[in-house]
């Protein structure tokens, strides 16, 4: 723009001007201005409100889709997860009995007892039979006191798992053998133990036919008012069914993540089956209601819903834009397939919320911009009527007023032309700290208000993701799920003076793989593991889960390390397609001795303090492979006499490991440093000197495995 063509010097020029110019030269001047003002006004206007609408109704509308399709993604995932480590509980439970069938010389027959009427809340095992079974029969007998065996582990799977209603084992021969809470409820009016028939069942019919992991439809508890779902797994036995484990949930968690999922004022979310019928959902009316006899969403007269359903259903992710109820607003409708129950999990929110704070904009400053033209159309008029009276004066004093007038009226209109002109792309600054008091004012304040409330919707919109990093909170609960299934109560045997022990687990991310146990096998064998599962997170805690239930449920029924590590490694290879292993050292303390027979699979050799006072390394020669690789592999045992008052440390390879900020390893010669700051200090101290002296080695670098360390002291029988 040059200086001639501006507003300030067309009204100076015009005031300047010759008396004798008449009076319709100076309306014409007048229009002329009037017709650049509001030109300038209107252009003003267009090019904020393009802006506006572009910005908000493209760029926003996609990262609203892409961040509600992230939600729903999410949600999926994490209410799958549920369906995943129940249906591995299960599994265990199918391992368990096939290992019994396969291995039926190594059990003795073992009592289950009926139903008790006075067990009602309390978890028991019973044995329940259908009407055409004789448990009197000696080969029904025979069955049923071997797998009496497997009631350890269904009393510790059920205790495992949070929303767990039952666990059982159901054969074909009629029998089944069941953890619950409602033993007292498995009679009828007369007294008599009510018949189960399990292979009428649609668990065990699902199980039966499909060869594999098989989930019910949701159905309503008869003892409890909640919902829940069933899950069977067939047990095999040289390629015959035996019969079929299996397990029922509440579902609890699944439908308090739909009622925590709604986005905005106008948001829902539901789950919806593989058969188009919706299961759980936050809205209380329309086609998207939970109801027990639901119509299939697939079949509806809304083709817009039933499409988007029938995508859905199949497995595939996306979001629609859609007319969910006849006659009402477009929905944004995501949806996310959670893969093992073969759901999935929908967020819808309303097209209007996501776009209503933009049209208010965009329509303010469309009435504030008409308004201010109005009134400049007022102006201008009024300024003709009286133009002859004053153009005398105007001439008389034209180089004063010329002046000040055009400086009054351009510079305000002309800062504002230059700042909204500075509007564009991501910088939305818009300051104005002028008070002309006049309707550029008010143009100015429209401007800067406009400016804030776009910005304002960008954070709205950021804060969706927030959503997101509000899920990973959950695993904390995952992480103290793990932490009390180590144990973690010391003094561990106060009553036992014969020795000390203390251990500790400090995971590198929210669950980790390692994990460490002790026990007593009986009064005078004590058993230790140290255990580290390959990989970090979930997959590693789930798999150090299935790893720690095998371990205890072999030692409790051989007192061999070797032949516990052989059949906890079959167990492992069988159900292991991830290809995972556990590295384990493990040993069973003989207290009235203090000798250790101990097997290693593959795990870190353990330091022994002697009776030179000082920790050494035990470097046996007899490492075996990892636990999980290869089938049928064979473990050496050896012995470790601790003497009186001597300790034994064990440890995974987090602690030798342990990185600094110039990725230099803490190694084991730090270690037994560590260890022999104080040799002779009880367990707990030394492994708070490890843990001392790894963190002024590792300093601020970040912890990189999970870190886990034991340490037994013998005293004998002092």
């Amino acid at each position: 723009m040059t200086k001639d063509s501006t507003i300030e010097f067309k009204t100076s020029r015009a005031l300047i001007g010759e008396v004798s110019i008449s009076m319709i030269c100076v309306c014409v001047v007048f229009a002329i201005v009037f017709a650049k003002m509001r030109g300038t006004l209107v252009g003003a206007h267009r090019e904020i409100g393009n802006m506006a609408e572009d910005y908000s109704f493209i760029s926003m509308t996609n990262l609203t889709r892409g961040k509600i399709m992230d939600i729903a993604k999410c949600k999926a995932d994490l209410a799958d997860k549920e369906f995943v480590v129940f249906m591995n509980m299960v599994k265990i439970l199918a391992s368990e009995a096939q290992y019994i069938y396969e291995n039926e010389s190594n059990y003795l027959p073992c009592d289950v007892p009926l139903p008790d009427v006075s067990n009602n809340g309390k978890l028991a095992v019973q044995l329940l039979y259908s009407a055409s079974t004789d448990i009197s029969n000696h080969d029904i007998a025979k069955e049923v006191g071997l797998l009496g065996n497997a009631q350890g582990v269904l009393l510790s799977v059920n205790n495992s798992f949070e929303n767990m209603a039952s666990d059982y084992i159901a054969t074909e021969t009629g029998i089944m053998i069941e953890a619950d809470y409602i033993s007292g409820k498995k009679f009828d009016r007369f007294g008599n133990i009510k018949p189960f028939e399990a292979k009428t069942r649609p668990w065990y019919i699902g199980a039966k036919e499909t060869g594999k992991p098989f989930y019910t439809q949701v159905s309503q508890s008869v003892y409890a008012n909640k919902t829940g779902i069933m899950c069977g797994v067939p047990i095999m036995c040289n390629g015959e069914l035996k019969g079929v484990a299996g397990a029922g949930m509440y579902l609890d968690n699944v439908e308090a993540m739909v009622r925590n999922s709604k986005l905005g004022d106008t948001g829902d979310a539901c789950i919806i089956n593989e058969n188009g019928k919706v299961l759980f959902s936050t809205r209380s009316e329309g086609n998207l209601v939970a109801e027990v006899d639901g119509d299939d969403l697939r079949t509806i007269d809304n083709h817009e819903l039933s499409d988007a359903v029938t995508k859905a259903v199949s497995g595939e992710m996306g979001v629609e834009l859609i007319d969910i109820d006849a006659n009402s607003e477009p929905y944004y409708f995501a949806y996310a397939p959670m893969e093992t129950i073969g759901w999935t999990f929908v967020i819808m929110v309303s097209k209007d919320e996501v776009d209503s704070p933009t049209k208010q904009l965009i329509a303010k400053l469309d009435l504030v911009t008409k308004e201010a033209i109005d009134h400049a159309d007022f102006v201008i008029k009024a300024a003709f009527a009286v133009v002859f009276i004053i153009i005398v004066l105007i001439y008389l004093i034209n180089p004063i007023i010329a002046g000040r007038v055009s400086n009054r009226i351009a510079t305000p209109i002309k800062n504002l032309t230059d700042k909204v002109k500075n509007i564009q792309g991501d910088s939305l600054e818009f300051v104005w700290d002028e008070d002309t008091g006049d309707e550029v004012q008010l143009l100015a304040e429209s401007f800067s208000s406009l400016t804030l409330r776009i910005k304002k919707y960008i954070e709205d919109i950021r804060v969706i993701t927030a959503e997101k990093e509000r899920i990973g909170a959950e695993l904390n609960v995952a992480t103290q799920i793990q932490a009390d299934m180590l144990p973690c109560i010391f003094p561990a045997f106060p009553e036992r003076a014969e020795f000390d022990i203390h251990a500790s687990m400090t995971p590198a991310k929210e669950v980790g793989g390692d994990f460490y146990d002790f026990f007593l096998l009986d009064d005078d064998h004590l058993a230790l593991v140290m255990a580290d599962v390959s990989g970090k997170g979930v997959p590693a805690a789930l798999f150090m889960v299935i790893a720690k239930t095998l371990i205890k449920d072999r030692a409790q029924m051989c007192r061999s390390p070797k032949t516990i590590l052989e059949e906890v490694n079959n167990k492992l290879y069988e159900s292991n397609a991830e290809g995972m292993f556990v590295t384990v050292w493990l040993g069973i303390l003989e207290i009235s001795t203090g000798k250790i027979v101990a097997a290693n699979a593959g795990h870190e050799y353990p330091a022994i303090r002697g009776c030179d006072g000082k920790f050494e390394l035990l470097k046996d020669e007899k490492h075996g492979m990892m636990a999980g690789i290869i089938q049928d592999n064979q473990y050496t045992e050896y012995e470790i006499q601790i003497e009186r008052g001597g300790s034994i440390f064990l440890y995974t390879d987090g602690v030798p490991e342990a990185t600094d900020a110039d990725d230099k390893f803490f190694g084991t010669d730090r270690m037994l440093t560590a260890l022999n700051i104080d040799s002779n200090c009880k367990p707990k101290k030394l492994l708070d000197n490890v843990t001392e002296s790894i963190h002024l080695f590792v300093d601020t670098a970040p912890q990189y495995d999970d870190i886990t360390m034991m340490s037994v002291t013998w005293y004998g029988n002092t």
